[in-house]
C-alpha cells in the first residue's frame, strides 16, 4: 500500500514537472534560439528592415481572427444553438491551443458547451472530435494542393530521403483518410449525417484558403521578398509547420525555421527576420489584449462576485 502510494506521489510530481517543462521549458529554450539567430543577424539590421507599408500593419492583424470565426461559423451550423455560442469562445479556444498543447482549445470548448449549451453530450463529443480531424484533413489537402503548385512553377525540387517519399506521404495522409472514412463510414464512425460533415470539412478548406491568402498578401506587402513565388514558398513552409502534431509554440519554430530558410535562399535576412518577428508579436499582442487580460478581468469579477455571495 505504502509502495503504490509513494508511486502515485512519484507519478504525480514528475507528471508536474514533464507539464511544466513542456508549458515553459520548450518555449523557452525555442526563445532562445531564436533569439539568438536574430541577433546573429543584428537587431539594428532588423529594425532598419521593417515594412513600411500601413497596409501591411493592417493586414498583419487580420490571420489573427480568421480561425475562430471559421469556427464560430462551423459549430452554429454543428450545435444549431445560434448566438448561445459568441466569438468570444473561440478566441478562447484559439488561445488555449496557442498557449499550451494543441487541442486544449478542443477540450476548453467541449466542458464550456458541456456546461452551457443544450447538447447531449455524445453529440457534442463527435462534434468536436470530428470537426479536428476535418479540418486536419481540409489543411492537408491545401497543403498538398499547394505543394503541387510549387512543384508545377518549379519553384521546389523534390528532396531525396533515405527512407524514401512514399512512407511520409501516407504518414501525412493519416487525416485525410480519417476525413474520408468519417463519410464514408457516416452513422457507423459519427453522429454527423454526411451533409453535415461535408459542410463542415469546405467551411474549414474556405478558412484554411483565406488564413493562406491573407498570409500571402502580407509577404507580398512587406516588400521582404523579390518573387510572388518565394512569397509562397514562406506560405507553404507555415503551413506545413502548423500541420506538425503537438508541437508547442508552432509560431517559434516557423520563426527559427523561416529564417534557417532565408539564410539558404536568394532573400534579404534582415528583412525576412523583420516580417517574422512582426508576425510573432503583433500575434502575441492580440492574444494579451483581445483574450488574455479581458479573460482574466472577467475571472476576477466572477470570483469577487462568488466570495461576495457567501454569508
Amino acid at each position: 500500500m505504502l509502495r503504490q502510494l509513494a508511486a502515485a506521489k512519484l507519478d504525480t510530481r514528475w507528471g508536474r514537472v514533464a507539464h511544466n517543462f513542456v508549458r515553459w521549458g520548450i518555449p523557452l529554450l525555442l526563445l532562445a534560439l531564436v533569439g539568438y539567430g536574430l541577433t546573429q543577424i543584428g537587431w539594428g539590421k532588423i529594425f532598419a528592415a521593417r515594412p513600411s507599408s500601413l497596409l501591411f500593419y493592417l493586414v498583419l492583424a487580420l490571420p489573427f481572427f480568421v480561425q475562430p470565426f471559421g469556427d464560430l461559423i462551423v459549430y452554429r451550423n454543428l450545435l444549431g444553438v445560434g448566438r448561445a455560442l459568441s466569438l468570444t469562445i473561440f478566441l478562447r479556444k484559439r488561445y488555449m491551443n496557442t498557449i499550451m498543447l494543441d487541442y486544449s482549445g478542443e477540450v476548453f470548448l467541449f466542458f464550456w458547451a458541456r456546461k452551457n449549451l443544450k447538447v447531449s453530450d455524445g453529440f457534442l463529443l463527435h462534434a468536436v472530435k470530428d470537426s479536428s480531424v476535418l479540418s486536419a484533413a481540409a489543411g492537408l489537402v491545401v497543403l498538398w494542393l499547394m505543394l503541387l503548385l510549387l512543384l508545377v512553377g518549379h519553384l521546389v525540387a523534390v528532396p531525396s530521403l533515405d527512407i524514401g517519399r512514399w512512407p511520409l506521404v501516407v504518414v501525412g495522409s493519416i487525416p485525410l483518410v480519417l476525413g474520408v472514412a468519417l463519410f464514408i463510414g457516416n452513422r457507423k464512425l459519427t453522429a454527423l449525417s454526411r451533409t453535415q460533415i461535408a459542410a463542415t470539412f469546405s467551411f474549414h478548406l474556405t478558412r484554411c484558403i483565406v488564413a493562406l491568402w491573407l498570409e500571402f498578401v502580407i509577404w507580398w506587402l512587406s516588400g521582404a521578398l523579390p518573387t510572388s513565388g518565394d512569397c509562397l514558398k514562406f506560405v507553404a513552409l507555415r503551413l506545413l509547420v502548423t500541420r506538425l502534431p503537438l508541437i508547442p509554440s508552432k509560431d517559434l519554430v516557423f520563426v527559427g525555421i523561416a529564417i534557417a530558410a532565408a539564410g539558404q535562399m536568394a532573400v534579404s535576412e534582415p528583412k525576412v527576420a523583420a516580417v517574422l518577428v512582426l508576425m510573432t508579436v503583433i500575434d502575441k499582442i492580440e492574444d494579451l489584449v483581445v483574450v488574455g487580460v479581458p479573460w482574466i478581468i472577467e475571472q476576477m469579477r466572477f470570483r469577487r462576485a462568488a466570495g461576495q455571495s457567501v454569508p
